[in-house]
């Protein structure tokens, strides 16, 4: 999330000086890889590289390589096979056991707008979907891309209103799930492959409590482009100025929060105001909510008693709602000071949110990714 916001804010900068820079995206992966499609990193002629698809490994090569292409006009596709043992061919001896495959498209561009969908539906917290070709019998199609907004809106042609038309409901899919992946489209001329990518905006994380320790927390996941939200009842601690990650400083009382704050089921609600009839009245409002996780802060016997007021007071958690209820917050890795346990709370969060566990990846069974094809 944050990358693609430097990648934005580079180009921007190399455009107003005047300068020419070219994007690389990742549009097919197999094998072991560090990065997957959707992948993208800005090279401008000038300056450092923005963004990151390997490990560092590559980054110098595709530099070299994306010399040539604003030159020229067009976009190209490299590939990169770290599977073969004779990959020291290129000098780079990866051993990384994985292929990829990199879009290389000049800025100025058609890729400028493809950048300013990415950023309208980042900046709306809007889902969407990015049709692009990568292989076609005509080499001057590849790069062409068609989009689909939350609204249902499209803009862009593939080049062919038949291979539009195959690709609409896998675009529709995407966008509604969230997922990347890459197609044949039926029913078109062999040789075509159109990569479709799910546009996920960044997730949403509302911190109740504004104390010294919810500090770290807004850091850290504003360190990772998270769309962050304070809110806190006191002025006195509800200050702007003291959260510069933060999109929003809220002050405002529980009965406010559902006027205040939106949530949907890619947000999160961390509490952490150390009160606990606060607390209780906070429950009220987030348990109904769409947020997908609730966490609160503090020992399990202390959400194991607010849940109990809740139920003395009449509100019974359904079992959804308590399936979304964390508490105490965090993986368990030991942390003790307001900045690890920000650490552990971010972490379960960005688990919590995909859908996953938060164990040790060596203990994982299958891959590591979801796969792609």
């Amino acid at each position: 999330m944050r990358e693609l916001r430097e990648i934005l804010a580079a180009w921007e900068r190399t455009r107003s000086a005047g300068g020419r820079a070219v994007l690389a995206t990742i549009v097919d992966a197999s094998g072991s890889t560090y990065r997957r499609p959707g992948a993208r990193m800005l090279i401008p002629e000038r300056g450092d590289p923005v963004g990151l698809l390997s490990g560092g490994c590559l980054e110098g090569d595709l530099a070299e390589r994306a010399a040539a292409v604003p030159a020229s006009g067009k976009p190209r596709c490299v590939v990169y096979d770290m599977t073969s043992q004779d990959d020291l061919v290129w000098g780079l001896g990866l051993g990384c056991a994985g292929k990829l495959h990199v879009l290389l498209e000049p800025l100025p561009g058609p890729a400028e707008a493809y950048l300013a969908f990415l950023a309208r539906c980042h900046a709306e917290r809007a889902q969407g979907a990015v049709a692009t070709l990568i292989e076609s019998a005509d080499p001057g199609r590849v790069g062409r891309r068609r989009t689909l907004d939350a609204a249902g809106g499209t803009a862009g042609s593939l080049g062919a209103a038949a291979l539009d038309e195959s690709c609409a409901d896998l675009l529709a899919a995407a966008r509604d799930r969230g997922i990347t992946r890459l197609h044949a489209p039926g029913g078109i001329a062999a040789g075509v492959r159109v990569l479709i990518e799910g546009v996920v905006p960044p997730p949403a994380l509302v911190v109740f409590g504004a104390g010294p320790d919810a500090v770290p927390v807004v850091r850290l996941a504003g360190e990772l482009g998270w769309h962050v939200t304070v809110v806190d009842h006191r002025a006195a601690f509800a200050v702007a100025a003291r959260f510069p990650e933060a999109a929003a400083v809220v002050c405002c009382d529980p009965a406010e929060v559902p006027r205040r704050v939106a949530f949907d089921a890619a947000s999160a609600a961390l509490v952490m105001t150390h009160k606990f009839l606060h607390d209780v009245e906070l429950a009220r409002v987030l348990l109904p909510s769409a947020a997908r996780y609730v966490g609160f802060l503090g020992p399990r016997a202390r959400t194991e008693q607010l849940l109990l007021e809740l139920r003395r007071q009449g509100l019974r958690p359904t079992p959804d709602q308590l399936a979304r209820v964390h508490g105490p917050v965090g993986l368990d890795i030991g942390a003790e000071t307001p900045e690890e346990i920000a650490l552990s709370a971010i972490a379960e969060i960005r688990a919590a949110l995909l859908g996953r566990r938060g164990g040790p990846l060596r203990d994982r069974v299958g891959p590591l990714h979801e796969p792609h094809r």
